[in-house]
């Protein structure tokens, strides 16, 4: 005579099943939105240097096509002239879906849903996850810091005519202490090194890493 699960023991079971799953389900779900982040961050990074490179191939040194729209405080340039800019030297080397301008700045929407956000000053470009990312923008964890520093504008030499390189600013003292935490531009402070810190690890979002995901 085969004997089966009793009722008592198949609810037992499925109970056990679902503590474990409980239990595992957010670390597993965390752990799967820090490598989309992760993936994405090294995605854009990738392409756009090499969409960079491209141009200067094409049209030679960043002195040769770089243009002087001002700084974030006293911008010269309009967003027609911007976009023309970028996509003229950069932008005709990305796979993009679409364009949508803002008073100030334009967005540039990817074929991988990560947007960048180009100022009217061209320099600091902000790079969101996702369109929702719009919504509630959050340093280091939707939004993370780029530079594109050709000219060295105050002196950030860790940008510096590096192609498309992490914010950092030029108070920063290179260590990765200061990315993390010892500074108010720093990752915990203010999430604007967010992006060099992860770079730092590897392009890996690290256990100490301020932000949860």
């Amino acid at each position: 005579m085969k004997k089966g699960f009793t009722l008592a023991e198949v609810l037992i079971t499925l109970g056990i099943i679902g503590v474990v799953a409980a239990l595992t389900m957010p670390s597993l779900i965390s752990n799967y939105r820090k490598h989309a982040v992760e993936t994405k961050l090294k995605k854009v990074y990738s392409a756009m240097n090499q969409a960079i490179a491209m141009s200067v191939a094409e049209n030679g040194d960043y002195s040769n096509w770089v243009k002087d729209c001002g700084t974030s405080t006293a911008i010269t340039c309009t967003v027609p002239e911007a976009q023309y800019w970028f996509m003229e030297y950069i932008g005709k080397n990305l796979k993009i879906l679409k364009i949508v301008p803002q008073d100030t700045y334009f967005l540039v929407y990817l074929a991988d849903g990560g947007i960048l956000e180009i100022r009217s000053f061209l320099y600091d470009i902000p790079y969101y996850i996702d369109e929702k990312a719009l919504d509630n923008k959050v340093n280091g964890v939707n939004r993370f810091m780029f530079r594109f520093m050709p000219t060295g504008i105050n002196g950030d030499e860790a940008a510096r005519n590096k192609g498309f390189e992490p914010y950092t600013y030029l108070t920063w003292d290179g260590t990765r202490e200061q990315l993390l935490n010892a500074s108010s531009y720093s990752c915990a402070q203010g999430g604007q090194y967010c992006t060099k810190l992860i770079q730092w690890d590897g392009w890996k979002i690290s256990d100490d890493y301020p932000f949860k995901f």
